[in-house]
């Protein structure tokens, strides 16, 4: 997908049934191709998700809007719209803690199993 796309996938996401929502966080899953999946997280300032690693799946992050506070590895990092983090299988990783309204599309390859999710959360 290109940034185009994405974006039309963002504002149209918001009309689709996520696949996880909390007081914080809506996840949507809006593609799926033999090889990849991609989803669209809406987190609203002061929310993120728990860190958390894949054992088969790498994932490309794209930032779309906002500003946020970032983990790879046992790297902490800001991010804001136009960022892009690419985070390989096994490598712990989330989004912390959002500044302002964030919307981010990420990819996973290979395709991602929603029943049966490839995510380990850690405790640190």
């Amino acid at each position: 997908m290109d940034y185009d796309s994405l974006i039309v996938a963002a504002l149209s996401a918001r009309s689709r049934q996520p696949s996880v929502q909390d007081e914080f966080v809506t996840v949507t899953h809006v593609h799926h191709s033999e090889r990849s999946s991609t989803a669209i997280a809406f987190i609203r300032p002061g929310g993120g998700l728990r860190p958390h690693y894949h054992r088969e799946h790498d994932e490309i992050i794209v930032f779309l809007a906002g500003e946020a506070t970032f983990r790879i590895g046992d790297e902490i990092r800001e991010v804001r719209a136009n960022d892009v983090v690419s985070v390989p299988a096994g490598v712990v990783h989330a989004t912390l803690c959002a500044r302002t309204p964030c919307i981010l599309a990420a990819t996973f390859a290979p395709r991602f199993d929603l029943i049966n999710e490839d995510r380990v959360y850690v405790d640190t």
